[in-house]
């Protein structure tokens, strides 16, 4: 099935690939930081619109029922496009890259995880940037969890202005991602918020124990934004699957890439270059 989703994509078709999935209220152009930087060190990048995100489609009914492994098939539709792709390409006689790493944020951490426990074919490695962690909380608490995003939407929505003014004068955030940024929360379809729904419903240490690719795990310790910390690695750690490599990233919050810039490229540069080597030349920068 051809993906519905919208995305960004960036670099030769037969560039070594990343992919990248976003957290819940964000977007593909929110990470233009990190296409940017990817697309200059040689890689093929795209990056995806959630469903209800961005340009993506919005949420229906029956879709919106099952979220989680919505977010999932959604996930996989794309991975497997790009497998169809690279097939074409070396039925042609042409060069193909070979399968992507995913690199997920949040939501799109977790969502990255149960594909590839699926259909670790399709992936060459993850790189998990403090995903969500489900089962960690009860349904009442992701209930009202996910009313406070949807009240947190409706105050920047009524001041938009005040929303970029913000993002522009934050210490933390890429110039390149501040009023995508804002965007991408007035593009967000706020149904999916009011369900809680920030995962597909398999338990995290579950899926952790499940994984059969490489995959770099990363958190921060900044009290109350980070979600794994110290304890979520170590814990990681202590399910002894020896494909998984844990990493803290000292001071970064939930979004590690924002808050600790060079700490998450220093972990994840290496980490990627060992899976895929990147083609020389680089790609066209997103402006």
């Amino acid at each position: 099935m051809h993906s519905s989703l919208a995305r960004i994509t960036v670099g030769r078709d037969d560039a070594p690939t990343l992919v990248l999935l976003h957290g819940i209220t964000s977007s593909a152009i929110s990470q233009a930081d990190a296409i940017n930087h990817w697309a200059r060190r040689g890689y093929r990048v795209i990056a995806v619109d959630a469903r209800g995100h961005g340009l993506s489609p919005r949420w229906e009914g029956a879709k919106l029922e099952r979220a989680g492994e919505q977010l999932v098939d959604d996930a996989l539709d794309l991975l497997t496009d790009l497998d169809t792709q690279a097939a074409g390409r070396a039925a042609l006689g042409l060069p193909a890259a070979p399968a992507p790493v995913v690199l997920g944020h949040s939501m799109g951490g977790a969502t990255a995880m149960v594909a590839a426990i699926g259909h670790p074919e399709l992936v060459s490695g993850l790189v998990l940037e403090d995903p969500a962690l489900y089962g960690t909380r009860g349904p009442a608490e992701l209930l009202a969890r996910g009313a406070a995003r949807a009240r947190a939407l409706d105050a920047e929505l009524a001041n938009p202005a005040g929303a970029v003014l913000r993002a522009l004068a934050s210490a933390t955030m890429p110039e390149s991602e501040a009023l995508p940024s804002v965007w991408a929360s007035q593009r967000m379809d706020p149904a999916l918020l009011r369900t809680g729904v920030v995962a597909p419903e398999v338990p995290w240490r579950e899926a952790m124990a499940a994984l059969t690719v490489p995959t770099l795990l990363l958190s921060g310790d900044q009290p109350g934004s980070a979600r794994l910390g110290a304890k979520g690695l170590e814990e990681a750690r202590a399910l002894g699957n020896p494909l998984i490599t844990p990493v803290l990233i000292t001071g970064a919050g939930h979004l590690i890439r924002r808050t600790r810039r060079r700490g998450y490229y220093a972990a994840v540069d290496p980490w990627i270059e060992r899976l895929l080597a990147p083609a020389p030349g680089g790609g066209a920068a997103v402006g």
